[in-house]
């Protein structure tokens, strides 16, 4: 995977397998402790020790339609994270959903870059009507600045009272939303 959003992406898909109704994913800069840390916490039927220590392991997956059984999404996120001076961590218990962590150290050299979030959190949000999503992105600048933007699909749908998410101008919308909060925490940077 050539940035951080197509992990997400693969993590969030892991999720609605799962059978999540609410998606969290936090992003989190911190310049001057030089960290970049992304949280994702799903509500899914969770895993017991056993099958999150598998879900860890590159030769396992649960998609039974695979003719090879190998799942890198989650493995790789946590060497990828682990090679940038970083780490990570899962916790998970079954009936109370998962939450991932995955800490870079954030000047490394070989850290990935975020990538195309904008794509990834609509892509999911259009896809998987179903679900809500809670977007959080903070930054913690050298000034002492801390710039913050939250998403949340639960609201949105309020206000659209059955509007589907995919309706042309709604899809500007959420769209548009993102992309400015992005640009106002300078997510786009990284």
């Amino acid at each position: 995977m050539q940035d951080i959003s197509l992990h997400l992406l693969d993590i969030i898909e892991n999720s609605i397998r799962a059978q999540a109704k609410l998606i969290k994913i936090e992003i989190l800069v911190q310049v001057m402790k030089n960290k970049l840390v992304i949280t994702i916490e799903d509500d899914g039927v969770g895993m017991d020790a056993e099958t999150m220590q598998k879900a860890q392991d590159p030769f396992y997956t649960t998609k039974e339609q695979r003719e090879k059984k190998v799942g890198l999404g989650i493995p790789l996120f946590k060497q990828n994270a682990e090679m940038c001076g970083g780490g990570f961590w899962m916790k998970s218990k079954p009936g109370h959903g998962t939450k991932i962590i995955a800490e870079f150290r954030y000047d490394h050299v070989d850290r990935m870059p975020l990538g195309n979030l904008t794509d990834t959190i609509l892509g999911a949000v259009i896809g998987h009507p179903e679900v809500d999503f809670v977007l959080k992105l903070h930054r913690h600048m050298v000034s002492g600045q801390q710039l913050d933007f939250e998403f949340d699909t639960r609201p949105v749908k309020r206000e659209l009272e059955g509007i589907p998410l995919n309706y042309p101008e709604v899809y500007t919308l959420l769209q548009n939303e993102i992309k400015e909060g992005i640009i106002k925490t300078k997510m786009e940077e990284i």
